[in-house]
C-alpha cells in the first residue's frame, strides 16, 4: 500500500453538500451586479446562479501547453521569457497532477442593462478549476484558480471575462474557503499531513503514519464504491493497538496469604509484573489483534514454627506459556472498537532458589496459582478500547453552518486494508 491510512467520498456526496448549502446561502452569494465600462457604453452586469454547483470530480487532463498559456497571453503576454513560461507551466502541470477538479455552474443567468431600457440576456455555464491542498496545519482546503465561461452569442465575451468571471471566481473562492477537511482524530497515532488523490468521482485524503513521511503516489487506481469510506492499513491497526495497550507494560499485581499448619503459620507472598507486550495482526477477513505479554515475578514463601525460628525461600514466577489475548474489531457508531475475545491457557511456574517446605509446599504453588492467574487472566479479559472515531467534516461560511458525519459504517475488507464503508448525513449547528 502506498499509504496508511485513508477517508474518502464519492461525488454523490459531495454535490449533496454542494446543494444544501447552495440553499442556505442563495441569494446571499451566487449573485451579484456592478457598473462596467463598455467601450465607452456605461452599463450594469449582473449575473444570477441559477442551480445548485456540481462537482466533477475527475482529474485535470490540462496540457502543459494549456497551461503554458497562463504565462503568455493576456495579461501575462510579455512578462516571462520563453524559457520561463515553459518551466513554470512544467512546475504547474506536477503541483496539480491528482489534486485537481472543477465545479460547473450550469446556468448562469447574465443581464447586461445599458440603462436605454433594452437589456442583453444570456444563459452561460461556467467551469471553475479547483486545486485541493494541504495546509501547514494539516487540513485539506479548497482553492478555485481559474473560471472559463461557455460561448453565448448573447453576451460578449469582454464582459464574461472582465466581470463575471472574475465574481463568480471570487464568490467560489470565499465559499470553498469554508470547507475543510480535517484529519481522523485517533488517540496517541500520530499521522502525516493528508495528501489529496482526486480520482475520478471520488476525493481521498491519504496519510502516513508519521514516521513513514508523507504518501506518495503512485496510488490505486481503485477505490470502495460506497458514498463513504476510510481504508486502514495493516501497520495502523497495530500502531492504534499497539498505543491502546501500553497500560499493560509493567502493570503488578501483588498477591499474598497465610495460614495455620500444626507445626506452624505458613506464609507466602509475592508480586508479577506484565512487560514485553507486543501486538500482532493477524490478517485474514476482518483483522484480529493478538496482543502478546510476558508475565513474571519474584516472592518468598516459608513457616514460622511454633517453637521459634523460621524456615524460608525466595522464588521466581513466570507464565507459561506467554498470555495471548485474542481481540475482535467491531464498529459502534463512527467509532472502531476492539474487545477481548478470548485469553490463551497458560500456567504459573514456581523456580524456587532452594527447597519450599514440604509441608506447605502444595498449598504455596495451589495459592499462587490461583490468585496470581486468576487476577492476570481477568485483567487479560478486560481489555476493551476505541481505535478512534471518524470526524465530521464542518462547513462554516456564514451563516451557514454544517457538519457531513459518516453513519451507517461497516467493518470489511478491501485489498489489503480493513475497511470502513457507510453513507453520511448533513446536519445543521
Amino acid at each position: 500500500m502506498s499509504y496508511d491510512l485513508a477517508v474518502g467520498a464519492d461525488v454523490s456526496i459531495v454535490n449533496k453538500a454542494a446543494e444544501e448549502v447552495y440553499g442556505q446561502l442563495y441569494p446571499r452569494y451566487f449573485t451579484g451586479s456592478q457598473p462596467y465600462d463598455a467601450g465607452g457604453t456605461p452599463v450594469t452586469v449582473a449575473w444570477d446562479v441559477k442551480t445548485a454547483p456540481v462537482f466533477d470530480l475527475t482529474p485535470s487532463a490540462r496540457s502543459e501547453k494549456e497551461l503554458r498559456a497562463h504565462f503568455t497571453e493576456g495579461a501575462a503576454a510579455g512578462r516571462f521569457t520563453d524559457d520561463e513560461a515553459t518551466e513554470y507551466a512544467a512546475a504547474l502541470h506536477g503541483s496539480l497532477d491528482g489534486s485537481t477538479f472543477q465545479v460547473v455552474l450550469r446556468q448562469v443567468h447574465v443581464t447586461v442593462d445599458t440603462g436605454s431600457g433594452s437589456l442583453v440576456e444570456g444563459d452561460v455555464t461556467v467551469t471553475v478549476d479547483v486545486q485541493a491542498t494541504t495546509s501547514p496545519s494539516g487540513l485539506l482546503t479548497l482553492n478555485p484558480l481559474k473560471a472559463v465561461a461557455s460561448d453565448t452569442s448573447q453576451v460578449q465575451k469582454v464582459i464574461l471575462d472582465n466581470v463575471v468571471l472574475p465574481a463568480v471566481l471570487d464568490q467560489s473562492r470565499q465559499v470553498l474557503s469554508g470547507i475543510t477537511l480535517p484529519k481522523p482524530h485517533i488517540p496517541l497515532l500520530d499521522l502525516s499531513v493528508p495528501v489529496p488523490v482526486i480520482q475520478p468521482q471520488r476525493a481521498v485524503a491519504a496519510m502516513n503514519l508519521v514516521e513513514h513521511g508523507i504518501p506518495q503516489p503512485p496510488f490505486p487506481d481503485s477505490w470502495p464504491t460506497s458514498p463513504f469510506f476510510a481504508l486502514l492499513g495493516t501497520d495502523t491497526v497495530r500502531r492504534i493497538a499497539e498505543a491502546a495497550t501500553a497500560y499493560l507494560e509493567g502493570k503488578t499485581f501483588p498477591a499474598g496469604d497465610s495460614k495455620g499448619f500444626g507445626v506452624g503459620t505458613g506464609y507466602y507472598k509475592a508480586t508479577i509484573a506484565v512487560h514485553q507486550v507486543r501486538c500482532e495482526i493477524v490478517d485474514t477477513g476482518i483483522p484480529t489483534v493478538l496482543v502478546h505479554a510476558a508475565v513474571t515475578g519474584s516472592g518468598s514463601a516459608g513457616i514460622n514454627w511454633f517453637w521459634g525460628g523460621s524456615t524460608d525461600v525466595f522464588y521466581d514466577l513466570r507464565l507459561e506459556p506467554d498470555p495471548t489475548v485474542t481481540l475482535t474489531l467491531s464498529m459502534s457508531g463512527t467509532t472502531l472498537q476492539a474487545t477481548t475475545d478470548s485469553v490463551s491457557s497458560f500456567d504459573l511456574k514456581i523456580y524456587p532458589h532452594g527447597d519450599i517446605v514440604s509441608v506447605i509446599a502444595s498449598w504455596v504453588a495451589n495459592a499462587l496459582s490461583s490468585t496470581l492467574g486468576g487476577l492476570v487472566g481477568n485483567a487479560l479479559r478486560g481489555i476493551e478500547f476505541d481505535l478512534g472515531s471518524l470526524p465530521s467534516i464542518p462547513i462554516d461560511v456564514d451563516p451557514v453552518h454544517l457538519d457531513v458525519t459518516p453513519s451507517g459504517l461497516t467493518l470489511g475488507r478491501f485489498g489489503d486494508a480493513l475497511s470502513l464503508q457507510g453513507d453520511v448525513s448533513i446536519t445543521k449547528r
